[in-house]
């Protein structure tokens, strides 16, 4: 688990508010559940032979003996509370949330076992406008960040129908090569076979390579949806790629698939991703409609944003009075200061040697020192901190003026 603070802070507030601009413009409002659930939420809905399900999951037994889990993932949750909450009554809903999600994985690059999610349900209408809409909107996300070198991977699970004869062939491929499959995916052949082509077992890698396809099963209507899917993202100009192999980690997903990769840099590995489901919403007791979400994990967003311009501090002006008998009236400029929006710090504590060592340790542009002959002067002297040519290092001002001063100062307009 990972501490977030200094840059890492601003680049999370920065992701969240961008993304909830895009989304706000498409309709969404947020919604905030909590982050303990009962374990049935995620084991019903993501499926008990998922690898978040039956190794990632943090559980426990509350003290009413209810067994309660720490979310995963957010799109449960959501649909749960979209039930609960009556919100189905009126449909569509365009749900986004951000928020803390918790899965006991190996610790690796972009991946910890606390981290957080942007994401967002489109709850009511099943339509592939709709699904090429939500990926659109993904996208959009991304450009507003500032990734722009990713691309799409989309695949469809198809109905019931091609689901059901696709699994079929799926069981009878990898039969015949039970014994070479990890034993992982020996079990998932008997419980949920489709879950091995979601394996990172690198022989059970090679063995999918092979496998029968799903698009070889489609019903004329899946076809038919997903082939319109593609021609509205063809519309759209976004570039992607059809993954015949994405099934995604979670039982729900039905028809479109989707996920976001990097195409430069270091880091290459997924960013987000989501798809359609059919059953979620009556599974929780709603009506039988459709939706499709997606989530993007900050924290690998993070990775991607250079920290050149998170790295930036307020622009900060230290208060220094030379001896405790300009204290007060040192104060009394700086409260000036802050009351008109202008960061400042009061140093008092120490000789004149210690207190600039700490006016710089601080990283503040300015300092304001006054003295005895200031006080009496009505004046300030006032020292730039960061400047290099000894005409511009130090000057006198009055002292009506300073806070004007203070404000062309660090707005970059020196006088």
């Amino acid at each position: 688990m990972k501490d977030l603070y200094g840059a890492d802070c601003r680049k999370y507030e920065y992701i969240k508010v961008k993304a909830m601009s895009v989304c706000g413009r498409y309709g969404y409002s947020e919604i905030y559940t909590p982050m303990l659930e009962y374990s049935e939420v995620f084991q019903r809905s993501i499926g008990d032979e998922t690898d978040v399900v039956s190794k990632e999951m943090y559980t426990f037994v509350d003290r009413g003996h209810e067994s309660i889990t720490l979310r995963p993932e957010g799109t449960a949750g959501v649909i749960r509370a979209a039930v609960t909450e009556s919100l189905v009554q009126a449909l569509p809903v365009r749900l986004m949330y951000c928020g803390e999600m918790f899965r006991y994985d190996r610790p690796q690059k972009g991946r910890y076992r606390q981290f957080r999610q942007f994401g967002c349900e489109h709850i009511g209408e099943k339509s592939p406008y709709i699904d090429a809409m939500v990926i659109a909107m993904a996208s959009e996300i991304l450009n507003a960040i500032g990734v722009f070198d990713f691309t799409v991977l989309v695949n469809s699970l198809g109905d019931e129908e091609t689901l059901e004869a696709y699994t079929k062939a799926v069981v009878k491929y990898f039969s015949r090569h039970e014994k070479s499959l990890s034993p992982e995916s020996q079990v998932r052949l008997t419980k949920n076979p489709l879950r091995i082509l979601d394996s990172k077992d690198r022989h059970d890698i090679e063995i999918c390579s092979m496998a029968p396809i799903i698009s070889d099963y489609f019903t004329k209507e899946a076809r038919s949806y997903f082939g319109k899917v593609m021609e509205l993202l063809d519309a759209y100009g976004l570039r992607y790629e059809v993954d015949n192999f994405l099934v995604r980690g979670l039982d729900y997903y039905t028809h479109t698939a989707f996920e976001f990769k990097p195409t430069t840099g270091e880091f290459r590995e997924s960013i987000g991703g989501g798809g359609r489901y059919d059953k979620l919403v009556a599974m929780f007791g709603g009506p039988d409609i459709s939706g499709i979400g997606f989530a993007f994990g900050v924290e690998r967003l993070m990775m991607l944003l250079s920290n050149e311009h998170f790295d930036t501090t307020t622009k900060t002006v230290a208060v220094i009075p030379v001896s405790n008998s300009e204290n007060d009236y040192a104060f009394s400029l700086f409260r000036e200061l802050h009351s008109v929006g202008v960061a400042a710090e009061f140093i008092h504590s120490g000789n004149m040697s210690k207190k600039m060592k700490a006016a710089d340790k601080l990283g503040c542009e300015l300092a304001l020192i006054i003295g005895d002959e200031e006080r009496s002067s009505d004046t300030v002297s006032v020292k730039f901190m960061n400047a290099t040519e000894s005409a511009i290092k130090s000057r006198t001002i009055n002292a009506v003026s300073t806070v004007q001063f203070v404000k062309n100062a660090l707005g970059g307009h020196k006088s």
